[in-house]
């Protein structure tokens, strides 16, 4: 039986000694499940995605990923982990803005050998697969996948940033308000292709947003909540 893609115990986390910032007891999110998280700002929506990457470790508790506790990997591994089994959507979309539209897609794939290896087990190169998910996502002109993504709209690089985060097919998916820059029609189609495609992988996406309006599009709802300065840990 397959672990579940994300659990959570008991995890907290504090920034400075005496403050906690993120204090969750319980938290299990089974594979293929589509989590939204919705809090007010400094309720450790940041922290909590930093915690999922590995960017940082719990003070306590436990955070585990695909059965694989993040605290017994080393900041190296955590790398590696991130890069094989992650996929993230940033709000800032954080493209690279002197490639082109299929060189960003491209790149979780020269990072990783596993996410390699999965688009080569069922398409006929990694540029087929990058053009399959631009397309997918609405991006089917040919004459837009060579261009610099700061060439693009606002709209359009956000769906590139989607495609790569996708590329390689990442068990977890991370979407760190990938909508706050869209209108409400761009921003609702864009979350119904996000969707599917990630039903269609077979994906659990934890998407994290202020955005209320959205979360009945999601299996369920794990709200934070600010929490207050506490006795140090």
């Amino acid at each position: 039986m397959q672990s579940p893609a994300i659990e959570i115990d008991r995890l907290g986390f504090a920034w400075r000694q005496g403050t906690d910032v993120l204090d969750i007891a319980e938290l299990t999110v089974q594979r293929g499940e589509r989590l939204f998280v919705q809090g007010r700002s400094g309720s450790g929506k940041s922290t909590l995605l930093s915690l999922m990457g590995g960017i940082v470790v719990p003070n306590r508790g436990q955070i585990r990923l695909l059965g694989q506790s993040m605290q017994e990997l080393g900041a190296a591994a955590r790398d590696r982990f991130r890069a094989d089994h992650l996929g993230v959507i940033f709000q800032l979309f954080n493209l690279l803005p002197y490639l082109s539209v299929l060189e960003n897609v491209l790149l979780p794939c020269h990072f990783s050998s596993v996410r390699r290896q999965r688009v080569l087990a069922r398409a006929p190169s990694l540029e087929d697969e990058a053009v399959r998910l631009l397309q997918r996502l609405q991006l089917t002109q040919p004459e837009l996948w060579g261009r610099q993504v700061s060439q693009l709209s606002i709209g359009q690089q956000q769906r590139v940033a989607a495609a790569r985060a996708l590329m390689g097919g990442p068990e977890i998916i991370i979407a760190d308000e990938p909508t706050s820059a869209l209108d409400a029609h761009s921003r609702d189609a864009f979350v119904d292709l996000l969707l599917q495609e990630c039903a269609g992988q077979g994906t659990t996406l934890l998407f994290v947003s202020h955005d209320a309006a959205l979360a009945p599009r999601f299996d369920r709802t794990l709200v934070l909540e600010t929490v207050h300065p506490r006795e140090a840990l």
